[in-house]
């Protein structure tokens, strides 16, 4: 299980700051009691019953921390600041999508992943032959042929920021000879990716 903050551990216990760590005990075993799927048959029990013990040795080590015997208050976290200022607005359309080459291996696309992702799959396609797709992880492969060269494989994985994506490309020759630099990969991409739709 994942760690989990102080604020969400307080809340999952419900407990507050400056509770004694023996309320906070009782408390963690009655919900272990009411969740326990060796007690409970329902859905999700295991899950319910791992996120009160995390919660329950999360609270602990505050208490232990602090050193007296209370909850200590709780300081505020990044997860637990306010949400920040809205960003600008998005400078792409569905027409067409600023994109440039970056580092000559590197493709900046204004667009959040999820649509990056699409629009550099289509990209792709009018490149090579697409060979591997996983969107979850923001993975594509795809097999390009060098006119007089190697058919190789490029890589591209996508990672979000904060007013766009950037689409990082590698290139493996699949034959016995080198790979060629991937900029005119790369720029081909770039090309299909800004060309009016």
């Amino acid at each position: 299980m994942a760690e989990m903050t102080l604020t969400e551990a307080l809340t999952v216990l419900g407990v507050a700051p400056g509770t004694p760590m023996a309320e906070v005990r009782t408390a963690y075993r009655a919900l272990v009691r009411s969740n326990h799927p060796d007690v409970v048959d329902r859905p999700l029990a295991t899950e319910r019953t791992a996120r009160v013990t995390t919660a329950f040795a999360t609270v602990r080590s505050a208490v232990l921390a602090g050193g007296a015997g209370v909850v200590p208050e709780v300081t505020p976290t990044a997860t637990d600041l306010p949400e920040p200022p809205a960003r600008p607005a998005p400078r792409w359309s569905s027409d067409q999508v600023a994109a440039d080459a970056v580092d000559g291996d590197t493709i900046a696309i204004e667009a959040p992943a999820a649509e990056a992702f699409a629009l550099l799959l289509d990209a792709a396609a009018t490149v090579g032959s697409v060979g591997y797709v996983d969107r979850h992880l923001g993975i594509l492969e795809v097999l390009v042929r060098f006119e007089g060269g190697p058919t190789c494989s490029v890589l591209i994985t996508l990672q979000g920021r904060a007013f766009g994506t950037d689409a990082f490309c590698t290139i493996d020759s699949i034959e016995a000879t080198p790979a060629p630099p991937i900029r005119p990969v790369v720029e081909a991409l770039v090309g299909a990716l800004t060309a009016p739709g």
